[in-house]
């Protein structure tokens, strides 16, 4: 009875020991577990904090630079209205300029004919005296034509001057408004750059959080009892 009590309780013994180491290597493979769980989490956290540093970088610097770049824009745009007015009242003064030159040789083209006209007058009754003088004593139709004839070229030649003079003062009208003209035309023609808007600055995204690892379930804490004193008979 004793030794089938003793076989007994040495296979319980056994069971036990095999128990034992089971929950020995499961706990420890609970502890390795939960050691790599905590060390993933570890630095899937620090990865996070890189992120996060990263978008503030990077953030930090499309601030700067879209600061820079609009001190830039203006500084440059204040440049082309100055360019802009200068060259406004250059065009300006340059137009005012030649109007002023066309309209001084219109005066002056109408004095000289005047001068002209005069000493045309001036000729035509000298050579009408000079006729009269010669041919006083000559009767008849021969005088009259001779008078007539000088008259007729004086007449032509009147008449002539007064046609090229308002040809030119046409002429030089038309190149007071053609100098106008110019001159809003190459007003209009000057343009002021401007510039696009700005893309929009990239602000940092949302990093998502690291998720905790799921707890690592260890053995049971029951561990078999020591039936090694079940064999006392």
């Amino acid at each position: 009875m004793c030794d089938a009590i003793a076989i007994a309780a040495a296979g319980v013994a056994v069971s036990a020991g095999s128990a034992a180491a089971q929950y020995s290597q499961a706990q420890s493979a609970a502890k390795k577990q939960a050691s790599y769980n905590a060390a993933v989490e570890a630095q899937q956290s620090a990865y996070r904090v890189q992120v996060m540093q990263y978008q503030n970088e990077v953030w930090a610097q499309d601030l700067k630079y879209s600061g820079d770049l609009l001190a830039w824009a203006e500084q440059e745009w204040d440049r082309q209205v100055r360019w802009n007015e200068g060259a406004r009242k250059a065009i300006e003064k340059n137009t005012i300029q030649a109007i002023s030159t066309i309209l001084l040789r219109q005066v002056e083209e109408d004095m000289a004919t005047i001068a002209q006209g005069f000493e045309v007058r001036r000729q035509g009754a000298q050579a009408r005296a000079r006729v009269a003088a010669q041919d006083r004593g000559v009767e008849g139709n021969s005088v009259d034509a001779i008078l007539e004839d000088v008259m007729r070229q004086e007449g032509e030649v009147l008449t002539t001057m007064a046609l090229n003079r308002s040809a030119l003062a046409r002429q030089l009208n038309r190149e007071a408004i053609a100098a106008d003209a110019q001159g809003d035309q190459q007003l209009a023609s000057l343009q002021l750059k401007t510039y696009a808007p700005q893309a929009p600055i990239r602000t940092p995204s949302p990093v998502s959080p690291v998720n905790p690892a799921p707890p690592v379930v260890g053995p049971s804490g029951v561990i078999p009892a020591d039936v090694s004193r079940a064999g006392a008979c």
